[in-house]
């Protein structure tokens, strides 16, 4: 697993995920891969019959990213997004 990446326009800096064809804020067609950082779980579910919980996990940064929440998320979490695409936090 590796950190989840996330894009920032090069024209105003804004972040953005999922990835975008073009810049809702400036209208900009270029961005960058960055860091998605750490971020508070402000939601979760339970899907009870696969028993997977869910979350909106708000970054730092601005975006808010629907992920597989592991153990405890109390507090600051990262996200990981796995080879198969699956985003997962870890405890920060």
């Amino acid at each position: 697993m590796s950190e989840l990446q996330i894009f920032r326009c090069i024209g105003c800096g804004v972040h953005l995920f999922p990835e975008r064809l073009r810049c809702p804020r400036c209208g900009g067609w270029s961005f960058d891969r960055v860091a998605a950082g750490p971020g508070r779980v402000e939601q979760e579910t339970t899907l009870v019959r696969q028993a997977v919980r869910l979350g909106s996990v708000h970054l730092g940064k601005g975006p808010v990213v629907i992920a597989r929440l592991e153990a405890d998320t109390s507090g600051e979490v990262t996200l990981e997004q796995r080879a198969d695409g699956a985003i997962r936090t870890r405890r920060k």
